[in-house]
């Protein structure tokens, strides 16, 4: 009798040292939980960049696929908002990091916190509408969209982006919502960390610096199953890691200067980068615009709207121009009266979706799913099917298709 004390006693103590009070008894039995994970700029083939037990303890217990297929354009929000809600962009409106609507004639950037809370932005319908419609309380630490009120809802629990935030932070909140009384317990939570794309941009994706943020995801996802285990969730809880896009690598000398093709008085200019916006003001200025790039060929594709090929999808919504200024992988716009001043070598992402060096992850574990399984490619879009079927909801229409995504779960249903 006296050991079963002395063994309780210590149970407690390291579950305090852990902050993991309240613990689940027997009696209080955890509904199954979904966590969808974002490691931004992730590539494809950054698993074996570092030494990353947690990672690989995680792929010899789930499905990893060989890479996740970006919708067009490969950038951030256009991905982020793409996975939650199954749409490519010309369905769901976030057709790039940098807008301009040219019915409410606003602009609309990433860095600006009041567009990006402003709900006439986001079209479709993300996984945590469906969720709370359908009586499931869900959870953002922070995701793409999850800020702004979309068909009037927000998920139960959410914060304001802050990249700021430390991960430790991040992973001991979604925590500390699975500590939840079962009542308030959010059974679909996401949790997004920007590191690798913070670091591929700044240094490129072959640095070092790349290398030293895929430790620390790895150490921040040990903590996070850590904490799950501890808890006794580890079983009951599914863990899906994905990323936006890729990253390539670009020398400050491949840059291409739109001032030779389009003048401020022939168009509205939107974006920079892999791919720029261009409004022409008239049928004049837009043929003006199309003879200089005619006269002058270089490292990029000029995408019209009316001709946009097919398997961008990328044709139907208002906020794309007409033009479309696509470098190629490696080369880069600027789009300012002098160039801006860019280290030697550093990383970009926006180009061609099919590129090997935007491809992204896609990593499931939990009881859906078998250990140690591969599969081949996976779909953006196809992610919001596979969310709304482990959270058992009904979907709202997509352009993804479940039928192809079923293949990652343990057997077809």
């Amino acid at each position: 009798m006296k050991k079963v004390f002395l063994f309780f006693i210590l149970l407690f103590y390291i579950s305090s040292s852990f902050g993991l009070l309240p613990i689940l008894t027997p009696l209080e039995v955890a509904p199954p939980t979904v966590i969808l994970i974002s490691m931004d700029g992730f590539r494809s083939d950054y698993w074996d960049r570092a030494k990353t037990p947690h990672f690989h303890e995680l792929i010899k217990r789930g499905t990893i696929a060989d890479h996740l297929k970006p919708v067009f354009p490969s950038v951030t929000f256009t991905n982020h908002y793409s996975l939650v809600t199954g749409l490519f962009a010309e369905n769901h409106g976030i057709v790039n990091n940098s807008m301009w609507d040219p019915v409410s004639r606003k602009n609309f950037e990433i860095q600006d916190a009041d567009a990006v809370d402003e709900g006439v932005w986001w079209e479709g319908e993300p996984v945590w509408v469906t969720a709370e419609r359908q009586g499931k309380r869900t959870a953002s630490m922070f995701w793409v969209g999850s800020s702004a009120e979309i068909k009037g809802i927000r998920p139960t629990y959410w914060m304001p982006y802050d990249q700021a935030f430390p991960k430790q932070k991040r992973i001991e909140k979604v925590l500390e919502w699975l500590d939840l009384p079962s009542e308030k317990r959010p059974q679909f939570i996401t949790l997004y960390f920007e590191d690798t794309d913070l670091a591929g941009h700044r240094y490129g994706p072959d640095s070092e610096e790349v290398t030293q943020a895929i430790k620390a995801l790895d150490d921040s996802l040990g903590q996070l199953v850590a904490g799950l285990k501890i808890r006794g969730l580890e079983k009951s809880t599914t863990l899906i890691l994905v990323s936006d896009h890729g990253m390539a690598s670009v020398k400050r000398s491949d840059r291409l200067l739109l001032n030779d093709y389009v003048t401020t008085t022939e168009a509205k200019v939107v974006g920079k980068g892999a791919l720029v916006f261009v409004w022409p003001v008239s049928k004049q200025a837009e043929l003006a615009i199309l003879k200089k790039v005619k006269n002058k060929t270089g490292p990029f594709q000029l995408l019209l709207k009316e001709k946009m090929p097919e398997r961008f999808h990328f044709s139907k919504h208002r906020r794309i121009s007409p033009l479309v200024f696509l470098a190629n992988e490696g080369w880069y716009w600027e789009t300012g009266l002098l160039p801006s001043i860019k280290p030697t070598v550093f990383g970009m992402h926006g180009y061609d979706n099919i590129s090997p060096r935007m491809q992204a992850i896609f990593l499931a574990v939990g009881p859906d799913f078998a250990e140690n399984k591969k599969v081949g490619e996976v779909e953006n879009i196809d992610i919001y099917s596979l969310l709304a079927h482990l959270l058992k909801l009904r979907p709202a229409n997509t352009d993804g298709n479940y039928q192809r995504i079923e293949k990652v779960l343990h057997s077809k249903e």
